[in-house]
């Protein structure tokens, strides 16, 4: 897809809040010149062409338990894994994970490759390919047993059916947990002559450090097919996904729900009653954490009931989430949160444009979400950018920000309320 195609986050908000729904295949709004500077979603477009991470549309960081920074990324047609031991400032020769030929590689700001760092020092990275101008894929996974030195050749989740989106966890025994967005009911239905709405939210699990998958199935249809999904460990070890599932009329709302020990059954429910309906695609995804608190879930929506960019918990499993609390600045079109608990600190990032300039405000919760600091913006470019990530450290908690002006950027997040007050 070329760049004067891509669309900024601004434009994606307006046209959501303001313009008709477009079917996802259909083709895109015209690029104005500052919008061809920013990727799909507002992610960066490529500064260069270099396999490095400055050069990256999209990057997903992961923290090993020596405190080495590993971030996959893509550029071009090449998927990269490359790390750093200085949080960040210098990064390792990159490890080619693969080089695709025809179609693309998912790198735009809900769909990226992905890695997990496991204990024994094995790298899992994950990566989707697919058609130009189709919105089917095939998730791959390749692992690395030498440091990150080589990796072993890439091998598909599943072979049919069309999968994206995939969210990767860990449990404290090993077990590698993943979910994606799965097409297969979908094209099913469709070679019957039946509707379908979206895809069918798939799981499955690794115990041999991610060599094989078991139980990979579909545990519910109906998924809005282009917001990814994110997933966090609750108190017992079990999974916890969250994503945007579509529920009757075209509305497209938030589920949270845990996978049971035996990954046959979800648990949990409906997190808010925004009644979003609309017929396309919002690629918006929701941010998740889990702590002794309970789920903790921030979305954006359009939706009849509230609009804009929210935060509510649950104490109960999922069964029942707290009243939807507003997120940001409605004047800056606040978007793209992610959420990030560590050690009794429970942070949310989101990005705000005022037209100009890109923020990423911060917040922080001492108290389970019950109330937050004031915010405080962390970083901030007048360019294109891809959307925040959060990931835990030894050290802490980081921000993960890639930007087409000031590259790929780690910054620490406050401890404390009156570090994360100072200006």
């Amino acid at each position: 897809m070329s760049i004067a195609r891509l669309i900024a986050s601004a434009s994606i908000l307006a046209l959501v809040s303001t313009g008709p729904s477009r079917a996802e295949n259909a083709p895109a709004a015209p690029a104005t010149p500052a919008e061809a500077k920013a990727g799909h979603n507002g992610h960066a477009a490529p500064a260069c062409n270099d396999p490095k991470p400055d050069c990256a549309m999209t990057a997903n960081p992961a923290f090993d338990r020596k405190g080495r920074l590993w971030l996959a990324f893509s550029v071009e047609k090449s998927v990269y894994v490359a790390s750093s031991a200085d949080g960040g400032k210098n990064f390792s020769a990159p490890a080619t994970i693969a080089t695709i030929g025809d179609g693309v590689v998912d790198a735009h700001g809900d769909a990226r490759p992905k890695v997990v760092a496991l204990d024994d020092g094995t790298i899992l990275a994950s990566y989707t390919t697919r058609p130009d101008k189709q919105m089917i894929g095939t998730i791959f996974t390749s692992r690395s047993t030498d440091g990150g030195k080589t990796f072993s050749a890439p091998q598909p989740m599943l072979t049919e059916g069309g999968q994206r989106f995939d969210a990767f966890v860990v449990s404290p025994r090993g077990r590698i947990y993943g979910g994606w967005l799965d097409k297969t009911n979908a094209l099913k239905a469709k070679a019957e002559g039946k509707e379908f709405r979206g895809s069918g939210v798939a799981f499955g699990w690794s115990d041999d450090k991610g060599v094989s998958f078991s139980g990979k199935k579909i545990l519910l249809d109906h998924a809005c097919e282009c917001c990814r999904m994110s997933a966090a460990l609750d108190k017992d070890g079990l999974p916890v996904f969250a994503w945007r599932q579509v529920f009757d009329g075209e509305v497209r709302d938030h589920y949270a729900a845990k996978l049971s020990a035996d990954g046959a059954a979800l648990s949990g429910g409906r997190v808010s009653d925004d009644d979003w309906a609309i017929n396309s695609c919002p690629h918006h995804g929701p941010g998740l954490a889990v702590d002794n608190a309970g789920w903790h879930l921030a979305w954006f929506t359009k939706g009849k009931n509230r609009q804009g960019l929210f935060y509510a918990r649950s104490a109960d499993g999922g069964k029942t989430f707290s009243a939807p609390e507003k997120i940001g600045d409605d004047a800056r079109a606040p978007s793209h949160p992610a959420l990030l608990s560590v050690k009794g600190r429970l942070y949310r990032v989101w990005k705000e444009f005022d037209g100009t300039t890109t923020t990423i405000p911060m917040q922080l919760s001492r108290d389970g979400g019950k109330s937050w600091s004031a915010p405080r913006v962390m970083a901030q470019t007048a360019d294109a950018s891809d959307h925040p990530e959060l990931v835990a450290g030894k050290g802490g908690a980081y921000l993960s920000w890639v930007t087409h002006k000031e590259g790929y950027r780690l910054l620490p997040l406050p401890r404390d309320e009156k570090s994360a007050a100072a200006q």
